[in-house]
């Protein structure tokens, strides 16, 4: 490829023209098999579909032949979804200002007994919420898991730039079933220039919840599949669609009339990478695209040298005459039958040459020369632009930011720098994307359904050695710094499991008053009477008994001493 065509390419890549249908694969180019595909992108024109800043499609194809995307895609996809998630609580009802908390939520300034009241319906109220999330995500996809459905949305996100789900509702309108949806085969189209007034719930409180009405525009989409197109609405638009023609209706009564059989659309939820150009994601290795083609066909040119550029590692040289042709025959013969095992090593090879045809023997035999000169200098004793692909999948995963670790090459690591790289990670890479989706599910699935006490969070890999910080924990409980309660809930994060929740007393309370037989009894240990304090500071009083009694133990033993003795020495 000369300058001027790279110059060409990048600036149609910069214009958002497709230039990826120029890179070579073996066998063909990307772009012989796209006739079908020029016809999608003709229709979707025709439908009036935004264009993508780079062809979907292609990105598809050039994350199948790269040898430095996958990778780091799936290190992306494992790292990030693939360990789970929890419901957490919005508020900790045994945390030391819960009740200034709970009464920000409640209308005006609440009484003792309705903040004690309050507390149980809390307590009530949050038990349901676990119960009804846990069903939910358990049955929220249907042929796959939820974390099979988060990785593939996360692939299709790393690689296109976008992921969808389309949303299904059962008969009361509420979220039933999430499905994933291919992005190569999704487009946007213009945003709606009408807005339409929807019921939002905003969160007023760590508790309390508002419905809101507003004004807010909506887009619609539309998917090529199986040589047809359908329609689908944005998550939240309450209006009905025509999933056939992409018309709007007042009623799915009036749908059903215009549109005999047609179903309404369902509603999409679009993730993306934020470009600043267009409404569509854009992958983040994208600025890398030269590199990941050339390592493409730095692969083929290696790959074509054994069939087309191999160079033998022998030539015979005869000069003033010809090889007999019953000596090529034999030395063909020869190279391919007599030249592996031990038994063939001192075997002798005898080659014949004759005169050049019309010259007489006489007059070559003093000049004809047989010359054998190795070639090995001319091969290549290993794969070409190797430092070239090295620097370009080195690139790529410094566009993805994820350590060579990770990328499954170990190379010059040993245990605290691949240590070092994890955290690293974690901290940059990976729990940000984390905190990102979870949001996106609190946010725009789980609020507008109402719940309010619970919170969804995505699972990290245990970073942290379980050792170390098991022994850590378990100082600061004798030490008192945190009660069995809280030593629980960390050695849930450490472990990654959720432990049951224990509700006795002893548990709000340092181990050291347990095991001193200073508890709380049954009923007690609630933040409205203070009992745990109360105990802590009946052991500090005794603590100072005893330093009192003690000093006057000693003072009493000083004094008789002291009178017991004739004072001489003691009074200089």
């Amino acid at each position: 490829m000369s300058i001027e065509e790279t110059e060409a390419m990048v600036a149609r890549a910069v214009e958002g023209v497709v230039p990826l249908a120029k890179a070579k694969l073996v066998g063909g180019e990307l772009g012989e098999s796209m006739s079908v595909d020029d016809e999608r992108h003709t229709a979707f024109d025709q439908l009036g579909a935004l264009e993508p800043p780079y062809d979907p499609h292609m990105l598809c194809l050039l994350f199948e032949h790269s040898n430095s995307l996958r990778q780091n895609v799936d290190a992306y996809a494992t790292n990030i979804d693939a360990f789970g998630h929890t419901f957490d609580p919005m508020i900790d009802l045994d945390a030391d200002d819960v009740r200034e908390r709970v009464a920000a939520g409640m209308p005006g300034t609440p009484t003792d007994s309705e903040l004690d009241a309050r507390f149980k319906q809390l307590q009530v109220d949050m038990k349901t919420e676990e119960i009804q999330l846990r069903a939910l995500f358990a049955s929220i996809t249907e042929e796959e898991s939820f974390v099979s459905l988060r990785k593939r949305t996360r692939q299709d996100l790393e690689v296109v730039g976008n992921g969808y789900w389309e949303i299904l509702r059962n008969k009361a309108r509420e979220v039933a079933q999430f499905v994933y949806v291919p992005a190569y085969t999704m487009r946007l189209l213009p945003i709606c220039s009408k807005a339409v007034e929807v019921g939002i719930n905003r969160r007023v409180s760590d508790t309390e919840i508002r419905k809101l009405s507003v004004r807010k525009r909506f887009r619609t989409f539309v998917q090529h599949v199986d040589g047809r197109f359908v329609y689908f609405k944005e998550y939240g638009d309450p209006r009905t669609l025509s999933s056939k023609t992409g018309r709007f209706y007042d009623t799915p009564m009036a749908l059903d009339e215009e549109e005999k059989g047609t179903a309404p659309a369902t509603e999409i939820l679009h993730f993306r990478i934020p470009s600043p150009r267009s409404p569509y994601g854009v992958p983040r290795w994208i600025g890398q695209l030269l590199g990941v083609m050339g390592s493409r066909q730095v692969e083929e040119v290696n790959f074509l040298y054994f069939e087309n550029k191999s160079v033998p590692p022998l030539a015979i040289l005869v000069s003033g005459g010809r090889i007999a042709q019953d000596s090529v025959t034999k030395i063909e013969d020869y190279v391919k039958n007599n030249l592996r095992g031990r038994q063939n090593f001192h075997k002798i090879l005898i080659i014949e040459a004759e005169p050049s045809q019309g010259t007489a023997s006489n007059e070559t035999s003093s000049r004809m020369k047989i010359e054998l000169k190795p070639l090995l200098g001319a091969q290549h004793s290993d794969a070409l632009f190797q430092n070239y692909d090295e620097k370009n999948m080195d690139k790529v995963g410094q566009a993805f930011r994820l350590p060579r670790m990770l990328r499954g090459d170990i190379r010059d690591f040993n245990r605290s720098t691949a240590i070092a790289a994890k955290h690293f990670a974690e901290e940059q890479v990976f729990q940000p994307e984390r905190e990102d989706f979870d949001w996106n599910i609190n946010t725009k699935i789980l609020l507008p359904m109402g719940f309010r006490l619970l919170k969804f969070r995505s699972l990290a890999p245990v970073t942290r050695d379980p050792q170390v910080m098991s022994e850590t924990v378990k100082n600061l409980m004798n030490a008192g710094a945190i009660t069995p309660a809280e030593g629980r809930l960390l050695a849930s994060d450490i472990f990654n499991v959720e432990f049951r929740r224990i509700d006795e007393p002893w548990t709000k309370q340092p181990i050291q008053l347990t095991l001193a037989g200073i508890g709380l009894e049954p009923g007690e240990g609630g933040p409205e009477d203070g009992a745990a304090v109360a105990s802590a500071k009946q052991v500090l009083r005794l603590r100072d008994m005893l330093k009192r009694a003690e000093t006057a133990a000693l003072s009493q033993e000083f004094a008789e001493a002291k009178a017991g003795y004739d004072g001489r020495g003691l009074d200089e």
